[in-house]
């Protein structure tokens, strides 16, 4: 089988690296930018830096900063009919994976006017047409698939999330400035970084993972197993470790995929609003073990990523407990919460959620089949 890879035609990563990003602006000859973000992202500096760097420029610019705390149906809708009301001829989105996830399908529209409804972007939505000129300013670490061209929008009214997987969505530049996201709360970077390697692991196990992309997923964990720690204490060269692996894992995850533990942490989060990011690292551990007998050799890579001494020879039931173990240990260096705050689920919610798991594009993906009831019982586990 052919495996495809497909990167932006830009990236530009390190200090001071949003110098570049008005110099393509002007390059490309862009007049008229819809910036989109959100209301967190507005107090960045990358934020007020872009419209200033635009302003000074003489470009015209309109914001929509309307994006709520996760990326929703509605916030594409809205924001695309800004877009055409304002004539732009290109977008810039300025946040994290929220923002990220609305301009990706906000360009896509606008570049596929066939589609009307975003809610056509589920699964594979075959569009026609390259995306819309897109450049995308991170300004948060913790977000996967941020960087490359797949993308999770939120139904409201069906409490349910919609996957987009469409290689049309690629951004045309990317740029990650480490000195203006090294300057959110260093504490983040406990969580994020294991939500990171959580998110990885979830994309080496899936079945749509080869060599390349696995080989930056282990490359990924390493770097964060080794800088997550020094980055949560405010290390300004351990902070930028955790965005580079951030880095590869958005390039893996776009030509790979992810599977049960993105379902989960994603639907949860449709249905009651709890962060995916939190649920994929409480879930992490567990899911490992579930998946654990149909996973091969590839714990073995894993657990050697962790730090974990694995011998080569070592039999898979051996490896692999090294690798739950260390991410256990792991959790527990980052003095990471064990279990969701204040949280409860009705027993209507627990069905309706785990049905929407089952029904998860991510899902198919998974190595080994689950049943709703162990979903259930997952689900409890986070209220226990």
């Amino acid at each position: 089988m052919a495996n495809l890879l497909v990167l932006s035609e830009i990236f530009c990563f390190g200090k001071e690296a949003v110098k570049n990003f008005i110099e393509e602006i002007k390059n490309r000859r862009y007049e008229r930018i819809l910036v989109i973000t959100n209301p967190a992202s507005m107090g960045t500096a990358a934020a007020k830096k872009i419209p200033s760097l635009l302003a000074k420029n003489r470009i015209v610019y309109q914001i929509f900063d309307r994006v709520d705390s996760v990326a929703s149906v509605s916030d594409v809708r809205s924001a695309s009919d800004m877009a055409k009301g304002f004539r732009a001829d290109a977008v810039v989105a300025v946040g994290s994976g929220p923002v990220m996830d609305v301009a990706k399908a906000v360009s896509l529209m606008l570049a596929n006017e066939d589609i009307k409804d975003p809610k056509k972007f589920d699964g594979k939505a075959n569009t026609k047409n390259k995306s819309f000129p897109l450049l995308m300013v991170a300004t948060s670490v913790g977000f996967a698939r941020d960087l490359g061209y797949s993308f999770i929008l939120e139904d409201e009214n069906a409490r349910k999330k919609i996957v987009c997987h469409d290689s049309h969505a690629l951004p045309a530049a990317v740029y990650i400035d480490s000195e203006i996201i090294s300057q959110s709360d260093s504490k983040e970077y406990a969580l994020a970084s294991y939500n990171l390697i959580a998110r990885a692991i979830d994309s080496i196990v899936s079945k749509d993972a080869w060599q390349f992309t696995e080989k930056y997923c282990v490359d990924a964990i390493k770097i964060l197993a080794e800088n997550a720690k020094n980055a949560s204490a405010g290390k300004a060269d351990a902070k930028e470790q955790v965005l580079y692996a951030q880095y590869l894992l958005s390039v893996a995850v776009s030509n790979s995929g992810q599977s049960l533990l993105t379902s989960l942490a994603e639907s949860l989060d449709a249905s009651n609003g709890v962060p995916a990011s939190l649920t994929s690292a409480l879930l992490l551990s567990e899911v490992m073990q579930i998946n654990a007998p149909a996973t091969g050799n590839k714990y073995h890579d894993i657990a050697v990523a962790l730090g974990a001494k694995v011998a080569a020879t070592a039999k898979p039931d051996v490896f692999r407990k090294s690798a739950v173990t260390a991410i256990e240990k792991l959790a527990k260096d980052l003095a990471l919460p064990k279990k969701v705050a204040d949280f409860t689920i009705s027993k209507e919610d627990l069905d309706f959620v785990s049905d929407n798991v089952l029904k998860f594009p991510c899902t198919e993906q998974n190595p080994k089949t689950v049943t709703k009831k162990k979903i259930i019982d997952l689900y409890k586990g986070l209220a226990k």
